[in-house]
């Protein structure tokens, strides 16, 4: 059995956050989430601070770059939020971030989610993965250019595809939860190894 302290707090916290799981919620549990919580917001305070001394403050005392009283300026005024006499100061904060976010997002998704997937459909059909891929791509996109009734127009071996479609993606939809379920069981154990080696040392 181990001997160091940050041990044997590490196998408390982990104890104590697995106990809802046979216990529901206890104060215990209650307790070491408000802790983490309340350190996860520490962390993000301190972090904040930070960086508006090396991105704002020292840059505009030191090196005098007058153009950060801009952002500054404008990250002051969100706190006009918490008065509703000013609230609507903060405004065009807000309209800032949420406009440069969306757009950054939205970029980041069609280039991720639209266009990369596009690109890798076009392989080469020399392989049994890549028919598959190419098949799967197809019947999922017949899936949903054709509805039910037009569906019922196809003839011979096209009708099947649509159905086809459906099942890959339920293929696709049931590979998605398994692999997170597998990402969380990975944790788990983790947890587990670290209590049974490290803290209690049975292997």
């Amino acid at each position: 059995m181990s001997t160091d302290m940050n041990v044997w707090l590490g196998a408390f916290l982990t104890i104590t956050l697995l106990s809802m799981v046979f216990f529901k919620d206890n104060p215990v549990y209650n307790t070491v989430v408000h802790i983490f919580i309340g350190l996860g917001a520490g962390h993000v305070i301190v972090m904040g601070l930070n960086v508006i001394k090396n991105s704002g403050w020292m840059p505009l005392i030191q090196k005098g770059q007058y153009n950060v009283l801009i952002p500054m300026i404008l990250g002051l005024l969100l706190f006009s939020r918490f008065s509703k006499k000013y609230s609507y100061l903060g405004k065009p904060s807000v309209a800032l971030i949420v406009a440069v976010a969306a757009g950054l997002g939205l970029r980041g998704a069609i280039i991720a989610q639209f266009l990369d997937q596009i690109r890798a459909t076009f392989v080469p059909l020399t392989s049994v993965s890549n028919l598959i891929l190419a098949a799967g791509v197809l019947s999922t996109l017949l899936y949903f250019f054709f509805a039910k009734f037009y569906t019922s127009k196809l003839t011979g071996p096209l009708r099947y595809l649509p159905y086809f479609g459906r099942y890959v993606m339920m293929v696709c939809f049931g590979a998605s939860f398994a692999s997170a379920g597998a990402g969380f069981l990975s944790k788990l154990i983790t947890r587990i190894m670290f209590l049974a080696r490290d803290w209690l040392g049975l292997i």
